[in-house]
């Protein structure tokens, strides 16, 4: 892999040294048996006066909570669709699917409902679109990948007939006979989480005002055992690798715009003020940590949701 074996040796000696917290970070990209072995990371590597923390990188920032709510109970998207046409004849989706085989899939489909703020490629497959609000137009919370549990508060009132996803789903279980109870609360929606899901045991909507003060979520520790078979299938995967492989040397194009306008908030006329390279006002005060990007080579298209 291009990787020099004293290199994973001042690593080991790092992580040996540190005294304090440790801090793994990891995504998708690795196997499900090197993510069995990370689980293990708390009982292997934690030592006196510190501990091993988990980070993992989900698609989407801020997903955890979603990840959560669908834990142990929730076969995939794609589990689902292939399905699609046979034992699956009707689907219900809030938000859009991503790949490609799996909108697809959407056509074999007699009946869908989906829950969207735009049209997209999901919705171009839709019996029934349901108009959700988006993130500034809705009370709730989300849980971000460090396991934080932060406040969303509205902004804005939803315009046209649009609605908090969890309301849409809560009239038509309604109408469906089973009534949810939550009364258009949000307080309600996450002391059901709470009540249900162990990590969120405890808390409660009203503590979340404080930001200075952020609730954790306690997720439970994998169990400690063998992973004798995961490391078999490690060495395998890495012995069968080409051995011309070669160490990434890119740097990740971040930190020069931490904003970009899109079609989200565009009924804010006023947000192009705060384009990249506009002027800003002498008035407008501003953090030391926002960047703007001034320079014409690092300028992007703005984003289209």
């Amino acid at each position: 892999m291009g990787i020099d074996a004293h290199e994973l040796e001042a690593a080991r000696d790092v992580i040996s040294q540190t005294r304090g917290d440790i801090i793994f970070m990891f995504g998708s990209e690795l196997s499900a048996a090197a993510q069995a072995v990370i689980a293990q990371f708390p009982h292997l590597l934690a030592a006196e006066g510190g501990r091993v923390l988990l980070h993992p990188l989900p698609l989407y920032n801020n997903s955890v909570g979603a990840h959560d709510m669908a834990k142990g109970e929730a076969a995939s998207a794609n589990e689902v669709l292939k399905g699609a046409g046979q034992s699956v004849r009707a689907a219900y989706i809030a938000g859009s699917l991503l790949a490609a085989d799996e909108v697809e899939a959407l056509s074999k489909l007699d009946f869908v409902v989906v829950q969207e703020l735009f049209e997209t490629e999901t919705t171009a497959f839709a019996d029934v679109v349901f108009p959700a609000a988006s993130f500034a137009e809705v009370d709730g919370t989300f849980t971000n990948s460090g396991g934080l549990v932060q406040r969303v508060r509205k902004s804005i009132e939803p315009v046209h007939q649009s609605l908090p996803d969890w309301i849409i789903t809560g009239r038509l279980a309604k109408e469906l006979g089973v009534d949810f109870g939550y009364e258009r609360s949000a307080s309600a929606v996450f002391r059901e989480i709470a009540d249900r899901f162990p990590a969120y045991a405890g808390l409660r909507y009203p503590a979340l005002k404080d930001e200075s003060q952020p609730s954790q979520v306690k997720h439970a520790l994998a169990p400690r055992r063998d992973l004798a078979n995961e490391f078999e299938a490690i060495r395998q995967q890495v012995e069968a690798l080409p051995d011309n492989g070669e160490k990434s040397q890119a740097t990740p194009s971040v930190g020069h715009e931490l904003f970009k306008p899109g079609t989200m908030i565009s009924k804010t006329p006023q947000i192009g003020l705060l384009a990249a390279g506009n002027p800003t006002p002498e008035t407008f005060a501003i953090s030391p940590l926002y960047q703007i990007t001034v320079d014409e080579n690092l300028k992007r298209e703005p984003a289209v949701a």
